[in-house]
């Protein structure tokens, strides 16, 4: 893969289109000068000093997402100076996934349809009606991504499945319901609805975890097995009180509620991932250390082994 695909963008000269509302992130989206494309700027996090990788992440995961046939969100890793401060920010741009004349629908406001959902912005009671049967119900005539290039008649639920397969491969443990959309024409309503492309996949490949911490787990690889085991949806209706079922299980789950060929097709691909490809990603990607590259290859190999052994 071209180096130049993973080099930072400083788009300190972008302007400002609008600040985006969604999340409790500070993120504004920005307009390319050289082709008026708008892209959505978002922060790493700092805390105590360490600086999380989320901009790592989701470049990482945008690539990941092509060997895995997901349709997914241009990402590049990017900086800008705060004009205010002076000071250089660190994060991610990743580009509008609408096209023009289309809006962008959040599962979130879809959901109100249900008289037990229940919208909480953080991950605590249980998430009610934020569920794989309500999201198959809302998603039922809707499309696939504009520009899915899929070998056989798919179904949008059966993409939001490849989605959740997705996540359990790569650890990402925030698919709320303001990170999944679909696309509806503006003013044409008896235009198609699609299913939006993926986005958001900051909360992935261990981006938090500190250094010392990433090097004592990859000395023992059953505390690696231990760290994938734990990563849970925690964003997707569950009973409080009881465990949380996995990523892993709750991508089973979605695949068997999708259409056969939907599992076999998203299974194949995830089979067909080869290895030397993601260490080309892993190692073309700037801005980690080499306790977080190798923590986050190792993620990549264990969840990959526990999907597919979730149908042996």
């Amino acid at each position: 893969m071209p180096a130049e695909q993973y080099e930072p963008v400083d788009v300190s000269l972008w302007e400002i289109v609008r600040e985006e509302t969604s999340g409790v992130e500070p993120k504004w989206w920005l307009r390319d000068p050289a082709t008026k494309d708008d892209w959505l700027f978002k922060t790493v996090t700092v805390k105590d000093g360490h600086v999380h990788g989320e901009d790592w992440a989701e470049k990482a995961a945008s690539h990941l997402a092509g060997l895995a046939g997901i349709p997914a969100a241009q990402v590049a890793i990017a900086t800008r100076v705060d004009h205010a401060t002076q000071v250089t920010l660190r994060g991610s741009i990743s580009m509008n996934l609408a096209p023009p004349l289309f809006d962008l629908l959040e599962g979130s406001l879809l959901l109100e349809a249900f008289p037990e959902y229940v919208h909480q912005p953080g991950r605590r009671g249980g998430h009610p009606g934020h569920s794989l049967e309500n999201i198959r119900t809302i998603l039922a005539g809707a499309l696939p991504p504009p520009g899915s290039l899929l070998p056989f008649d798919a179904t949008a639920f059966d993409v939001f499945a490849g989605y959740l397969m997705f996540d359990a491969w790569i650890a990402n443990t925030d698919r709320h319901e303001n990170n999944w959309s679909i696309l509806r024409h503006a003013t044409e309503q008896h235009r198609p609805i699609y299913l939006c492309g993926s986005y958001d996949h900051a909360s992935s490949l261990g981006f938090g975890v500190l250094d010392d911490k990433r090097t004592m787990r990859l000395t023992e690889p059953g505390r690696m097995i231990n760290w994938c085991e734990k990563g849970v949806a925690s964003c997707f209706e569950h009973t409080p009180g009881q465990p949380i079922p996995s990523l892993v299980s709750t991508a089973k789950r979605a695949l068997e509620m999708a259409t056969p060929r939907a599992m076999t097709h998203w299974l194949s691909r995830l089979q067909r991932v080869r290895d030397a490809d993601v260490h080309e990603i892993m190692f073309g990607i700037p801005g980690m250390s080499e306790p977080a590259r190798n923590f986050a290859v190792s993620v990549l190999e264990i969840n990959r082994r526990r999907v597919l052994d979730a149908w042996s």
